[in-house]
């Protein structure tokens, strides 16, 4: 097995620390703020790799625990985590880290529209603080049902036949106040969190 700590300086080996982070927040949907949080990413560590890590050893990472701020996490650790945000193992995202390519495995929590029921709602919020709850009307059609801080307004449908958490969402044949219908992009920056209500 290969040493994680000779390849990079330290400087470099935290930057990849902090991109797999990232990659991991991005992955589940939601930041490391709280205990709970990084309970659910235990949980979702286990269902994707079949792999145990402890919550106390993913708040160690995060810096979470304040007497372990600089906690350099084992090389089976760094390899579940890795596999986790859908790289073969540390290495393997090292490499697609450095070359900075613009294609990526995604193990985000999907939901597929043909999955839900005429008359089911979903919240939806992105980056900075919007929130806009939809309906589903069937047939890949939602209504807008609320909007707080977006340019959506209640009474806008779209189509739109899969979410993902943490991805862009793209609206397709949005009519918007009653206008031609056109495309719309929610979260460009960051993607978007999905809730079934």
């Amino acid at each position: 097995m290969r040493i994680y700590y000779t390849r990079h300086n330290i400087s470099t080996q935290n930057d990849m620390l902090e991109k797999l982070k990232a990659k991991l927040e991005k992955t589940i949907g939601r930041e490391m703020k709280t205990p709970r949080d990084f309970d659910f990413l235990a949980a979702r560590i286990y269902a994707l790799t079949q792999a145990h890590i402890s919550s106390t050893t993913l708040k160690r990472m995060w810096g979470y625990l304040e007497k372990e701020q600089n906690h350099k996490p084992q090389p089976f650790t760094l390899n579940i985590l890795a596999r986790t945000a859908g790289y073969k193992d540390w290495e393997s995202f090292e490499k697609s880290s450095e070359e900075e390519c613009d294609s990526d495995f995604i193990n985000n929590e999907c939901l597929k529209v043909s999955t839900l029921i005429a008359g089911d709602t979903i919240r939806l919020t992105w980056k900075p603080d919007r929130i806009v709850t939809i309906r589903f009307e069937g047939m890949d059609m939602f209504t807008v049902v609320e909007s707080v801080n977006s340019k959506l307004n209640k009474g806008d449908t779209f189509h739109v036949s899969y979410m993902i958490n943490g991805e862009p969402l793209q609206l397709y044949c949005l009519v918007h106040d009653g206008g031609a219908p056109c495309n719309y992009v929610c979260g460009r920056n960051g993607g978007i969190t999905f809730n079934i209500l």
